[in-house]
């Protein structure tokens, strides 16, 4: 069930211009997720990573935030854990979204006994929408450190990494070093006395406040913390030491990199060392009447500072990447395909097909003893959806709909089709050609194909494909180069001999791409397809 968290913003929680203190609010963030783990878990639970937190509106004094917080799904040990922060003004009673975040969280019974978890129990659309993505974004959380470590070779590569740094009025980042030391103590800590995770973060977000306002000489406001994970525990009598230092300024924002260390007694006699968490977290500042200001540019003056100098740049380009993703409207054009956001390009590939098939509203136009056709009409977005019953087993259908390259066996709008790019074995990037309509040149396109098994039987087998934009194929004068916004296949095992194959597909009235071409024609033109489709699996199926 859902865990919700009302607090009343009061001036012990907010800072000097009377807004919510951004650590303040992330423990409180913490401690509504931890909650609802372990009311899932029925045992204590700790915090293992949050991904990217993103702060979209401000709380003040006198306001109220409310914190939801939910299991999304629950793995052997782990589970994500959906949080939603809205602020509330009392007087207007205008309620506005702060942050949306995920945080995964680990069971941890006494004792150190084994478990396993329970599935989480979908009751909602919503439930199962957000019980889907969280593979997807279980996928981008084990990817991320290797997607950062190709970006670090490429600028290697490319040669930006230099030994030396020369530009002119550009401030030392020594000056921005901060060291914290802190104890914990019984109320920093759960009631087996391991720390907060929230506590560490609002450590960590002071230091890293004092770090940024070194260099710009103001209030630096926090608007995101980056990707990190908890490498290990902390318990009370431990003393945290905080580093912060400036990695890197981007014009109007700041990353500050702060490493926290834990001792107990005999290691801070000894001086060993835990180091128990990096992360980064990227300011604003602003004057007196709400304008972004500039910060200096920064001059590291260490081989190390050099390596954090790039970092910074490298989760920049990750972080914008899973922005421009994750916050498209259904309309963008295709998306570029680049090293930094191949794994939110294929998150957004998965999520949009998800949400296209869970959108309530599908009306029914034709049916056939094998074939029903649905359209979904929203604004200027139209929607195809068609039902087929196909006589052999679910994998099989999806080995064969997945693999593009068999498509113009049954598709009369696929003239050519080759693989440009195997991403890896669930991705390929395909270049494909529809044959050439009455006065018009033929069509081509660049789409990413991806492709998921279910993870439990209920589950469907999942097709998805969008556009993407290849720097290697540029549009070219033979061709119109045509965008296909959200399409793909849904494949449900109904026994071992058949299955349910849903076809689905996007378009709006500006965006005609060539897999909607039937759409302006008859339902026949789109019912001799679907046909076309189930003899070609069937075929292929009892070979």
């Amino acid at each position: 069930g859902d865990v919700c968290v009302c607090q009343a913003v009061l001036p012990a929680h907010a800072d000097h211009r009377g807004e919510l203190s951004a650590g303040q609010l992330l423990k409180w963030m913490d401690a509504a997720a931890c909650l609802a783990a372990e009311k899932h878990a029925g045992v204590s639970c700790v915090t293992a990573s949050m991904d990217d937190i993103q702060f979209e509106e401000a709380a003040r004094v006198g306001q109220i935030i409310s914190i939801k917080a939910k299991v999304n799904r629950a793995f052997k040990t782990s589970m994500e854990v959906g949080i939603k922060v809205t602020v509330q003004d009392v007087l207007t009673n205008v309620e506005k979204i702060v942050s949306v975040a995920y945080a995964t969280y680990v069971a941890k019974p006494v004792g150190g006994r084994k478990i396993e978890l329970e599935p989480v129990n979908l009751l909602s659309t919503e439930d199962h929408l957000e019980h889907t993505l969280a593979i997807e974004r279980r996928r981008i959380r084990l990817g991320y450190e290797q997607v950062f470590q190709n970006l670090m070779q490429e600028s290697n590569k490319e040669g930006d990494y230099c030994d030396t740094f020369e530009e002119e009025d550009a401030v030392s980042t020594d000056l921005t070093h901060v060291q914290s030391i802190e104890l914990v103590q019984p109320p920093h800590a759960n009631h087996h006395g391991n720390t907060f995770g929230g506590q560490i973060m609002a450590w960590m977000e002071t230091v890293a406040s004092i770090s940024a306002s070194r260099l710009c000489h103001s209030y630096p406001v926090l608007k995101s913390v980056n990707m990190f994970k908890f490498w290990g525990p902390s318990v009370v009598g431990d003393r945290l030491v905080f580093n912060a230092i400036v990695n890197n300024t981007f014009q109007t924002s700041v990353e500050v990199g702060v490493r926290v260390e834990a001792y107990n007694c005999e290691e801070w006699i000894k001086d060993q060392a835990r180091h128990i968490n990096s992360a980064f977290l990227i300011f604003n500042t602003v004057n007196d009447k709400g304008e972004l200001l500039t910060f200096p540019r920064i001059k590291p003056t260490t081989k190390d500072g050099m390596r954090r100098y790039h970092g910074a740049i490298a989760r920049r380009r990750i972080r914008l990447a899973r922005k421009c993703m994750l916050s498209a409207n259904e309309d963008k054009p295709s998306d570029p395909w680049e090293r930094s956001n191949q794994a939110y390009v294929s998150y957004s590939n998965i999520a949009a097909l998800t949400h296209l098939a869970a959108k309530p509203g599908w009306e029914i136009t034709s049916t056939l003893d094998d074939i029903k056709i649905w359209t979904h009409e929203e604004g200027d977005v139209l929607s195809l959806k068609v039902e087929m019953q196909v006589q052999i087993p679910s994998h099989l259908a999806f080995s064969l709909l997945s693999d593009f390259t068999f498509r113009q066996q049954w598709d009369k709008h696929f003239l050519t089709c080759e693989v440009l790019q195997a991403v890896n074995e669930d991705e390929k990037i395909y270049y494909v050609t529809s044959p050439p309509m009455t006065d018009h040149k033929p069509k081509d396109f660049v789409i990413l194909v991806s492709q998921r098994q279910p993870c439990k039987p209920s589950e469907p087998y999942i097709v998805a494909v969008k556009s993407v934009t290849l720097m290697s194929m540029p549009p070219s004068s033979e061709y119109c180069r045509s965008e296909i916004l959200c399409a793909g296949f849904q494949i449900y095992g109904d026994s071992n001999r058949s299955c349910t194959v849903c076809y689905f597909n996007q378009v709006t009235s500006g965006v005609m791409p060539y897999l909607a071409a039937n759409l302006t024609g008859s339902s026949k033109s789109i019912e001799d397809t679907a046909l076309e489709c189930i003899k070609f699996l069937e075929l292929k199926g009892s070979k």
